[in-house]
């Protein structure tokens, strides 16, 4: 079950790697392969066994980034409320898995709040930034959890957006005053 999780996990970094190496403003595309990653690391987490607030969290990061990705598909912005749904669905479904309120589940939740910042954003860049921070506190609750398939995607999946960022946002502002 072990090589499945990873195979799993080198799936969800495929797939997330080319999310945040998408250029622009196509958050279509990046919600796309965002939901794939997500489900992929989730399914991951479960069959590994170590990471079960993990995977609670990367399914409803699925559910979201799927609803997202309709919302955006038809140029409208997310509702306040459906924000504040998607935040409490977290926090609540991690104190549910956790059976309390856990430092795992903690980081866990704030994680996946900044998840909801991560898909939220209407341009690459700012979707960058996000992941960033998203996958700091991800890689993480990886350690803590002893999840190291899951460590392996996201660390890898933090150097990839960095270097996105460089590539796509930094560099091309620099031109863009040049």
């Amino acid at each position: 079950m072990q090589t499945l999780s990873y195979i799993l996990s080198i799936l969800g970094l495929i797939s997330m790697v080319t999310a945040s190496l998408i250029k622009g403003k196509d958050m279509k595309k990046i919600l796309f392969f965002v939901f794939c990653g997500n489900f992929l690391v989730a399914t991951s987490y479960l069959i590994g066994g170590n990471g079960i607030n993990g995977a609670a969290a990367c399914y409803i990061g699925s559910l979201q980034t799927i609803i997202n990705y309709f919302f955006d598909s038809k140029n409208k912005p997310l509702p306040t409320w459906l924000i504040v749904i998607y935040a409490i669905a977290i926090i609540a479904l991690n104190i549910a898995v956790a059976g309390g309120i856990t430092w795992l589940g903690l980081l866990v939740i704030v994680a996946s709040l900044t998840f909801i910042l991560c898909i939220g954003q209407k341009n690459g860049a700012k979707y960058r930034f996000w992941t960033i921070v998203n996958m700091v506190l991800w890689c993480t609750y990886d350690i803590l959890s002893k999840s190291f398939g899951a460590l392996i995607t996201h660390a890898v999946l933090l150097l990839f957006t960095v270097i996105g960022m460089f590539v796509n946002d930094i560099k091309f502002s620099k031109t863009e005053k040049a």
